[in-house]
């Protein structure tokens, strides 16, 4: 278990304000299912805009650098 403490720091403390923010999409009164699905979806587009970005721009430094 010598690695695993910063994992369980991430996914149990910084993600905390995630969770509890999709929590209380989900979990909300009354219950409309379209607007937390569409701020799930916009939450992975973002995501993927910056995973794409990021790997484009090592592609790049790759490029560059070579």
């Amino acid at each position: 278990m010598n690695a695993s403490y910063g994992l369980w720091l991430l996914l149990g403390i910084v993600f905390a304000p995630f969770y509890l923010m999709l929590g209380g999409w989900f979990l909300s009164r009354p219950r409309e299912l379209r607007l937390p699905l569409i701020g799930v979806g916009l939450l992975i587009a973002l995501t993927a805009l910056a995973w794409g970005g990021m790997a484009l721009f090592a592609f790049l430094l790759n490029l560059a650098f070579y």
